[in-house]
């Protein structure tokens, strides 16, 4: 990798629940997070019924849980961050939203039994764990046979990635990694779901607004600023960053699958 602004200083959950405690209001506040029509597509791919019993991984500030409960009869949302839930909670509340619940939960042991589920769902989450494995397993087991498992998460293009994550890590410590889309049907496919629909997704992002919300300070930002003036032209050609009115702006990915938990395991 690149050398930039300062390396990953280790992950575990005290990192990741030290670094949302700081910032769970922020993300609450979040548009990029709340935004309805990247929720309405996500929610699309996990095909949600009327009576489905319905995990979400991860839920943070509860954007996605929120927004699943109207549809579905009954969402579970789980993180490791107390403060995070506390947002969500308050959510929930305030839309008067009585079928989801929000335990305190790590991802790679979950506390439910098998085949309790018939949606599991995560977003904007698995760069932070560090054994995704684990957690792919565990989402397998507390599937129903049948049930799907809908992922949206960062995923550049392999031409960018390793560049692109020391500015991850810059902009919040508690990134470990980010997968590309052919490593995601690899792993699914290799724990036994059947993989239906993998596809990367684009968008703008405002880049001083995705280092604000991670409440990162002037220091860490003019310090991520100035490693963007050493991108590679490989990488300058697909960021396509740019200033407007004073603000960054560039490219970014996320990958958008839905994998099946088989009725009947492979022979």
């Amino acid at each position: 990798m690149t050398a930039g602004p300062g390396p990953n200083p280790g992950h575990d959950l005290t990192e990741s629940q030290r670094q949302f405690s700081q910032v769970a209001e922020a993300y609450r506040r979040s548009p990029s997070h709340a935004d309805p029509v990247s929720l309405a597509r996500f929610l699309a791919l996990a095909e949600l019924r009327p009576n489905h019993r319905v995990l979400d991984l991860a839920t943070g500030t509860g954007n996605v849980a929120l927004a699943a409960a109207v549809q579905v009869a009954e969402v579970v949302g789980l993180d490791i961050t107390p403060k995070m839930l506390d947002q969500a909670k308050q959510q929930a509340a305030e839309r008067e939203i009585r079928n989801v619940s929000f335990i305190v939960g790590d991802a790679e042991r979950l506390p439910f039994a098998a085949a309790s589920f018939d949606r599991v769902l995560v977003r904007s989450a698995p760069h932070h764990f560090k054994q995704l494995i684990p957690a792919l397993s565990e989402a397998y087991r507390v599937l129903r046979p049948g049930g799907v498992f809908a992922v949206s998460d960062c995923s550049p293009p392999p031409v960018v990635r390793d560049w692109l994550e020391v500015v991850e890590v810059g902009r919040d410590p508690s990134h470990f990694r980010s997968r590309a889309l052919e490593e995601w049907r690899a792993l699914l496919q290799s724990l036994g779901f059947t993989v239906e629909h993998a596809e990367r997704i684009e968008q703008e992002k405002d880049i001083l607004e995705w280092f604000d919300v991670a409440s990162v300070s002037d220091k860490r930002k003019r310090q991520l600023l100035d490693y963007y003036e050493t991108a590679p032209q490989a990488v300058r050609g697909q960021l396509l960053a740019q200033w407007r009115e004073g603000r960054l702006y560039h490219r970014y990915w996320h990958a958008l699958i839905r994998a099946r938990r088989p009725i009947h395991p492979p022979a």
